[in-house]
């Protein structure tokens, strides 16, 4: 018998994968769950499982980190990765993690667990004759994640060239050019949760080194949060060295939009660098975002041009200026002049070569006063983690017009949503839910109460609500948790089991997530407004 371990910090989807199957006429056993990616590497040592089913978007630890680490302690485990976006379908053509399957949550259903567990037995047992091609793979990426720090750290070319040679890298010449990568988020938010950005940066590693093959001398890296390319060269008369990376780039580019649906930005050092001045260079252009107020793709300049750059602080009231017109546009309901202002706070960020973070902090200051004027707003904080991670103006000022772009049309389409929420089916959901609030219940239990197909349960939720079951419910149940914080004088563990979240971290995490603060942050907040 096989053992199997189930990772998801989401405590109801573990449920739902125990319940889906039955695991043990699958000669199958679930040998641990749990929702940490913290205690998940301590329970995998323990139980050593053959089988790893885990989500992607965990925090501290995602999900290919943990593949990883769970590989080096023992090559051959097999992995099954769990999103939750729907068109994850065009990353999974891109990424090589050598995992069985990638699976849908809102879309999974018994026979297609079952089909990837197929897969998973059918290579445990045909692992003998595979060889160690798993960890040997494994082994070559930790060699390059310690070139890159060497390469970090400020090594020469000759301290680095050994470990290169581990890593299957050869670097005959004594000089460089680097390319950087980068997410545009703007396009990134439209197509992906915010959970799949390890997956999706993964799947972009994946693509650049495939591309490399055929490109001489050039070597992708990953860092935690950004992309470096390097192309070790020899100098020659024709000058066509910038023409080859360029060229390297552009095919990233091309393949990036055709599988993932999404573009990048790119910031191309076009100056002959040493390996030693290399690292230097990467976390200077990475902390001051040189490239912010240019315009399109890719930014080329050498290393002077970029690192040159005079950047100003921001003026005292700069925002007071806009904050006026922009309440006007909203109130209007006029998106076009929207727009037009938001390019203007822009435009005058640009004139003044404004330093790009507290740009970049003022325009949330001024998004986040604009949602006041939205009453029924929802709370979407991604758009702001993504305007701060944003490379360029352009990209931030993009997501910012998109959010209050997206909150006008729900307020104009408003009256049609309370007409849904009248649904006779959503009403007996709604009843079943209030009967059910100290249990943990599962969109498997809904649907066994509905006589419906599960499958099918998950997907008509999703399109009468605009969200999962498992999100409906730990959001319904936290408005009644937060309501009992302001009135009641419950403990914390009491409410907490009276909703039926047994584990009071893992309660405090889904309230902060649905309400904004921890329990106690919002107690205390209460309070203080009841004294005032």
């Amino acid at each position: 018998m096989y053992k199997v371990m189930l990772i998801d910090d989401d405590v109801p989807m573990l449920k739902v994968l125990q319940q889906m199957i039955e695991w043990e006429q699958l000669d199958l056993h679930v040998a641990a769950s749990t929702f940490s990616s913290v205690k998940a590497l301590h329970l995998f040592k323990e139980t050593m499982p053959d089988i790893v089913i885990t989500d992607i978007g965990l925090p501290k630890k995602n999900g290919i980190e943990l593949a990883a680490e769970f590989t080096a302690i023992k090559p051959g485990v097999r992995i099954i990765f769990l999103t939750c976006h729907e068109e994850f379908h065009y990353a999974q053509q891109a990424v090589k993690l050598d995992a069985d399957d990638y699976l849908i949550k809102d879309q999974l259903t018994a026979d297609q667990l079952e089909e990837s567990l197929g897969k998973s037995v059918a290579r445990l047992k045909g692992r003998k004759t595979e060889g160690g091609t798993d960890s040997d793979a494994y082994s070559i990426e930790l060699q390059k994640r310690a070139l890159f720090q060497m390469i970090m750290d400020g090594a020469d070319l000759e301290k680095t060239r050994a470990y290169a040679s581990r890593a299957q890298i050869e670097w005959p010449y004594s000089c460089f050019m680097m390319g950087m990568i980068h997410l545009r988020y703007s396009d990134y938010e439209l197509l992906y949760n915010r959970s799949n950005i390890p997956l999706i940066r993964y799947a972009i590693y994946n693509i650049a080194l495939e591309i490399a093959q055929s490109y001489k001398g050039i070597t992708p890296f990953i860092d935690p949060e950004h992309f470096m390319v390097l192309y070790n060269y020899r100098q020659n008369l024709a000058g066509n060295d910038q023409a080859y990376l360029q060229s390297y780039l552009n095919e990233l580019l091309r393949q990036v939009t055709a599988y993932l649906r999404m573009t990048l930005q790119i910031v191309l050092v076009t100056d002959k660098l040493v390996l030693q001045a290399a690292g230097s260079v990467y976390q200077q252009i990475r902390s001051d975002k040189p490239e912010f107020y240019r315009m399109g793709q890719m930014a080329a300049a050498s290393s002077s041009q970029l690192l040159g750059q005079l950047f100003y602080p921001l003026p005292q009231d700069f925002n007071a200026a806009f904050r006026g017109e922009l309440e006007r546009t909203i109130l209007e309901k006029n998106t076009v002049e929207m727009r037009e202002v938001l390019l203007r706070f822009g435009q005058e960020a640009d004139s003044r070569r404004i330093e790009p973070e507290e740009w970049t902090e003022a325009l949330v200051q001024l998004l986040r006063e604009a949602e006041i004027l939205f009453p029924r707003r929802k709370a979407e904080e991604e758009v702001y983690a993504y305007i701060g991670a944003a490379r360029t103006m352009e990209d931030a000022l993009e997501l910012a017009v998109g959010r209050l772009e997206r909150l006008a049309r729900e307020q104009l389409g408003h009256a049609g949503g309370a007409a849904k929420s009248r649904e006779p089916r959503l009403q007996v959901i709604q009843a079943f839910i209030d009967d059910h609030l100290s249990d943990n219940i599962t969109s498997i239990d809904i649907a066994q109460y509905l006589y419906l197909n599960p499958s099918y349960f998950s997907r008509y939720f999703k399109r009468l609500t605009g969200l999962s079951f498992t999100d409906y419910v730990h959001q319904y149940k936290m408005k009644i948790a937060a309501n009992m914080l302001k009135s009641s004088g419950q403990t914390l563990e009491t409410l907490a089991v009276g909703l039926g979240y047994s584990d009071r971290a893992y309660f405090s995490k889904v309230f902060k997530k649905y309400i904004g603060f921890t329990p106690s942050q919002f107690k205390q907040k209460h309070q203080l407004v009841r004294k005032t």
